[in-house]
């Protein structure tokens, strides 16, 4: 404003010096000049004052927001298939015209093809001379050979033999070393028979005082001073404290009564008692800390509350007190069992090892055996005449004549076309008679249209395909069917990008969820992804956003028609243009979109 103010009186100072000229020389006209003057001024101000800018503005509502990624689809058929010699040759028959249904597996066209039928002939019967050749092989095979061949057999009936001893001796040692452990543990069992009878009666006394003093606990909450109290000034706290209660005698009732001899499982017997007692403890312990903590009342004066809280710190040492018990039971326990359970473990090793043995020289019958097998068939064979090198030799040629009929009857095929799948001819590009020479390779014979469903293909762009996933919803709008979207969904997405006018895109398919026999393959419109949703979230215009360094902003137009700046939250990005904020702006905020200077 300063500056507009100031560049008026620059103008007002530069008026014409004819002008104050003339309103002096003649003074009887000085009024009608001054007007004059007046609304020059006027003129010059209004010329120099700044234009007013113009807002473009939105207000911040909550609506929903949708995520979409859009391409141009075309309507494709996986079955569009295009079929072709992989030779050349003249053309002897077709069977086909277009619109003809097929089946697959039917013939629809055929090469001439005389020599490569010529060919497989030669081919068969050079296969059945080579397998004549193999059933004639009844030569016997040579001494040598039978000698060499009883002698591995020797040798490995040794090795079997070896092996079977072996094992009778891992398997002595493994009984020796069982018996032995069984007399430690018998050792163990009867030395320690007094520690372990003891484990019985200390269980059952320490469970006995711990559930006595749970007990007492359950008498304390029944007393209407302690449930008054625990009403009106800890509320929830009656119902806690008698479930607690409840559950610590349900630990200590599930205690098994010991009637074993075995001292591992009287440590276990133990140590699952010394956790119920804890446990009970615990409860305990929290039952004091709650009453310490309730006021004193009418109903719930000083006595009484330091006559519960010493019945509970009685109990709270009554159950400590079972635990050291315990605590102590199971170290006697353990210092006696210390030097049987070094023994008894060395012991079960010596035997691990012993059984490991016994398993290899199992292992090594199993082999000697195997390969006595193996040489002996081996033996026998040679002995029944057939030398394996000739057999060999022979079946060579009888494989290399098999794949010679092979490759002649697959060219003789490559001179058939037949139907892949049922569908039905839309194309037949060859005559009877016709040659087809090197340059009809690029051009389809025969094109037919499988019996499969249409679909949509779509290629995405590098910065969307993170947002599509198999499964999703989307629509295409067809040109040829304007204001009819047909609804899709994604049924594949190649994993590696695909040239598209020089631009890396990956194509996604997505099928019909209700075909149409108006569809026609080629026809192309506009589809879109739905690839997510945000309800009731705040959504302003894109092009509101600032981005910068230091995050995004939007100014607001406040009330008094001051542009502020906040830094906001940006979330999806949807639909139109519209984007979702996630903090920053209140609902009714005016959004400025747009400034345009006039």
């Amino acid at each position: 404003m300063e500056k507009w103010l100031q560049q008026g009186l620059n103008k007002a100072t530069a008026a014409p010096k004819w002008l104050w000229a003339r309103i002096r020389r003649y003074p009887k006209r000085s009024a009608a000049l001054a007007v004059v003057a007046v609304l020059l001024l006027l003129l010059i101000a209004r010329c120099t004052r700044p234009a007013e800018p113009t807002y473009l503005t939105a207000v911040a509502e909550r609506r929903d927001l949708r995520q979409v990624v859009e391409a141009v689809g075309e309507v494709i058929s996986e079955r569009d298939l295009k079929l072709q010699f992989p030779m050349t040759g003249l053309v002897a028959k077709v069977h086909v015209a277009e619109g003809d249904r097929v089946r697959a597996g039917q013939e629809l066209a055929r090469l001439r093809s005389s020599g490569l039928g010529a060919d497989v002939s030669s081919a068969s019967a050079e296969v059945a001379a080579a397998e004549a050749d193999l059933r004639r092989m009844q030569e016997g095979t040579r001494p040598e050979e039978i000698a060499i061949t009883e002698a591995t057999v020797a040798s490995q009936r040794t090795a079997l033999q070896a092996a079977q001893e072996q094992f009778e001796t891992a398997e002595r040692n493994l009984t020796q070393s069982q018996s032995r452990l069984e007399a430690l543990q018998r050792e163990a069992q009867t030395s320690l028979g007094g520690s372990v009878a003891s484990v019985q009666s200390t269980i059952s006394a320490e469970m006995s005082t711990a559930m006595s003093a749970v007990r007492a606990l359950e008498d304390i909450w029944a007393r209407w001073e302690v449930s008054d109290v625990l009403t009106n000034y800890r509320v929830g706290q009656l119902d806690y404290q008698n479930r607690r209660t409840a559950e610590a005698l349900a630990k200590l009732t599930s205690v098994p009564a010991f009637r074993g001899v075995d001292y591992r499982e009287a440590l276990a017997a133990l140590r699952v008692a010394r956790d119920a007692v804890s446990f009970a403890s615990t409860i305990i312990s929290e039952a004091y800390d709650l009453m310490s903590s309730v006021p004193i009342t009418n109903n719930f004066g000083v006595s009484v509350r330091e006559e519960i809280k010493s019945t509970i710190s009685t109990k709270l040492t009554t159950a400590q007190s079972a635990i050291t018990t315990l605590d102590a039971e199971v170290k006697s326990l353990q210092d006696a069992t210390a030097n049987f359970d070094t023994r008894i473990a060395q012991e079960e090793a010596s035997l691990t090892q012993t059984t490991g043995t016994r398993d290899q020289a199992r292992t090594a019958i199993t082999t000697a055996e195997s390969a006595l097998r193996i040489e002996e068939a081996r033996l026998n064979l040679q002995r029944a005449g057939n030398r394996p090198a000739d057999i060999a030799a022979t079946q060579a040629r009888l494989t290399q004549a098999r794949a010679q009929l092979q490759r002649a009857s697959e060219r003789f095929r490559d001179t058939i076309i037949v139907a892949p799948i049922d569908g039905v001819i839309t194309k037949v590009a060859l005559k009877e008679g016709e040659l087809l020479s090197t340059a009809f390779a690029s051009d389809a014979a025969i094109t037919m249209l499988g019996d499969e469903p249409f679909r949509v293909e779509m290629y995405i762009a590098e910065i969307d395909v993170p947002k599509v996933r198999v499964g999703q919803t989307g629509a295409i709008l067809l040109d040829a069917f304007s204001g009819s979207p047909f609804v899709l969904t994604v049924s594949e997405v190649d994993p590696t990008a695909t040239d598209v006018d020089g631009v890396p895109k990956y194509r996604a398919k997505l099928d019909f969820q209700k075909l149409d026999e108006r569809l026609k393959i080629g026809m192309t419109g506009d589809a879109k992804i739905f690839t997510d949703e945000r309800t009731d979230v705040f959504v302003v215009p894109g092009r509101a956003i600032i981005r910068t360094d230091m995050g995004s902003k939007i100014r607001v137009l406040r009330d008094d028609d001051v542009i502020e700046e906040r830094l906001v939250t940006v979330g999806m990005e949807g639909e139109g243009g519209d984007v979702e904020i996630q903090s920053g702006l209140e609902e009714g905020d005016v959004i400025i979109e747009l400034i345009r200077e006039e």
